[in-house]
């Protein structure tokens, strides 16, 4: 989901909340951070990863953290340029990344059959990759004036094998078993809850086929979160996200940094989970 004031900023352990916002299709904010993570990034409870006091009261209240986001949504354009916060001059370089790397990761055609493209907006990422990818794609978001925008924006041709619509959020998704040969989650996972993290991805993990993978690509911070409470979201540390994967039983197989964004952006990486 997209921006907000990028300029505005404040690390984990500030008592205020940072005005800078990231997106389920959204853009990564305007507010590049380095390479490394400290090991006093991760809290030790089992209900959060995340330090910040104010974070974890947010993320406590379920419905005020879900219903705000999925607001912020509501007023968002169904254009590439709405799902990217005014960043859709990144979306060509994104998509060609993802493409090379899905190419990679994914040479037998048998592991191509389905895909769901978890917040998928108005389907910029299952137009412009998945369905090149994948025999059948389908789409999740929360929001059913985005996918009630598909159509159009994807073409009624293609449109054909985008074979079903979940208007439902993350937290609250249950994937078939054994369904899916590919979880596709971009600058999405910043909406969830830790603990909604972490049982979301036990329940994906049991929605996958055989040789089936869960592929997140989401920024990241140098080290601590980043909240932003106009639209419920938290941008997490790479040992942060790491240990949200460890603690939800996933296996990380294969993590890439994404190249040539634009320099004033956030580090996007790539994590794939089994």
């Amino acid at each position: 989901m997209e921006n907000s004031d990028p300029n505005s900023t404040t690390s984990e352990d500030s008592a205020t909340l940072s005005d800078l916002v990231e997106r389920k299709e959204g853009t990564p904010p305007a507010a590049r951070e380095g390479d490394q993570s400290t090991t006093g990034d991760v809290e030790r409870e089992d209900e959060f990863v995340v330090r910040s006091e104010s974070a974890k009261e947010l993320m406590r209240d379920r419905e005020t953290w879900y219903g705000t986001s999925h607001n912020y949504w509501t007023t968002v354009p169904s254009t590439v340029d709405g799902m990217l916060g005014g960043y859709e001059h990144i979306t060509h370089v994104d998509l060609a990344g993802s493409a090379e790397f899905l190419a990679k990761l994914l040479p037998d055609p048998a592991n191509r059959t389905l895909a769901i493209d978890c917040g998928a907006g108005i389907g910029r990422i299952t137009k412009g990759l998945l369905l090149n990818c994948f025999e059948r794609v389908e789409m999740l978001d929360t929001c059913q004036e985005h996918l009630d925008s598909a159509e159009k924006f994807i073409g009624e041709e293609l449109f054909k094998r985008v074979t079903a619509q979940h208007c439902v959020g993350l937290q609250d998704f249950k994937p078939e078993p054994n369904k899916y040969d590919m979880f596709w989650l971009q600058w999405v996972i910043i909406y969830l809850s830790d603990t909604d993290f972490i049982t979301m991805l036990q329940r994906f993990k049991a929605g996958l086929r055989e040789g089936g993978y869960i592929l997140i690509k989401d920024n990241v911070t140098k080290s601590g979160s980043m909240v932003d409470s106009d639209d419920s979201s938290i941008t997490r540390s790479d040992l942060q996200l790491k240990q949200i994967f460890s603690r939800a039983g996933c296996q990380l197989v294969k993590e890439q940094v994404q190249r040539h964004f634009p320099r004033e952006l956030f580090k996007v990486k790539y994590y794939v989970l089994q």
